[in-house]
């Protein structure tokens, strides 16, 4: 079975549409459906209460904080510390926080947008 390394390597020598297919169809397949059309998140991603943000995802071991946003896009902020990623959960404005602290912060790499 192949790590994450190399995982992520061989989705980087896809085209940036062929990413953002495989990508889409990813989350999908980690997002059900259940009756009375509620989703049940078995993807990690947390709903959150903001006008800019949809859904939050944290991966601790390799630091990575994707971002749903309002608008469908899904952006990966890589080297996330835990610190930030307890922040931006705690903060009375999710967008806010993601913008003094997050955006233009740590490298960032756009994993999809659904427009």
């Amino acid at each position: 079975m192949a790590d994450f390394a190399e995982v992520e390597r061989m989705a980087l020598e896809l085209s940036q549409e062929e990413r953002a297919r495989l990508a889409a169809r990813l989350i999908e397949s980690l997002t059900e459906t259940t009756p009375g059309n509620k989703e049940k998140e078995t993807s990690g991603f947390k709903r959150v209460s903001s006008s800019m943000l949809r859904r939050v995802r944290y991966d601790a071991k390799n630091r990575f904080l994707d971002i749903v946003f309002r608008t469908g896009e899904i952006y990966r902020y890589k080297g996330v510390p835990p610190h930030e990623y307890e922040g931006l959960m705690k903060a009375d404005s999710h967008g806010k926080y993601m913008q003094r602290y997050i955006i233009d912060q740590y490298e960032t790499v756009k994993i999809e947008s659904r427009e």
